[in-house]
């Protein structure tokens, strides 16, 4: 939007004499390229967020990984530390 409020301070406070259809064509030219470029981003923003959520997922299909069965041949004893000194 930069250029189009150049050309608008251009024709309008130094008196340049431009014509109102070239400050119209300009204008129309700028959000144009505006457009052109919001369009883009959100299609690139889209694109990662899509990413992502295969992402997310991909890791919510994964097996968890658990402690292994406790067997039941030793004392519950030794399931445990003795931290006392």
């Amino acid at each position: 939007m930069d250029h189009c409020l150049w050309m608008y301070n251009m024709h309008y406070e130094t008196g340049a004499g431009l014509k109102p259809e070239f400050i119209d064509a300009k204008l129309k030219a700028a959000l144009a390229v505006l457009e052109r470029r919001r369009v883009a981003e959100q299609e690139s923003m889209s694109e990662t967020v899509q990413q992502i959520k295969e992402q997310v997922m991909n890791l919510a299909r994964r097996p968890t990984t658990s402690a292994p069965d406790d067997t039941g041949d030793e004392s519950d004893e030794d399931d445990y530390v003795d931290l006392t000194p």
